[in-house]
C-alpha cells in the first residue's frame, strides 16, 4: 500500500514538471524575454530530491523515474 502511495506521489510531482516545463519552452520559443524557470526549477528539487530519500528511491528505481533537469533559458 504505501508503494503505490509512493508511486503516485512521484508521479503527480513528474506531471507537474512536464507540465510547467512544456510552458517554459513554449513561452521561449514565442521570444517572451521575461522567463523565469524559478517555478519549474522548485519543483525539479522537490522531486529529485525524493528521488535519492528512503523508501523513494527503491519505487523510483523500480518504476523508472529519472531525475529532472534544471531550466536554463537560451534567451539573454
Amino acid at each position: 500500500m504505501w508503494a503505490l502511495m509512493i508511486y503516485n506521489r512521484l508521479h503527480r510531482l513528474r506531471r507537474q514538471i512536464l507540465s510547467e516545463w512544456k510552458q517554459l519552452e513554449a513561452r521561449e520559443r514565442a521570444g517572451d524575454p521575461a522567463i523565469d524557470g524559478a517555478r519549474y526549477n522548485q519543483l525539479a528539487a522537490a522531486y529529485n530530491a525524493a528521488l535519492e530519500a528512503f523508501p523513494d528511491n527503491l519505487i523510483a528505481g523500480l518504476a523508472g523515474f529519472r531525475p529532472a533537469q534544471q531550466f536554463v533559458s537560451t534567451k539573454r
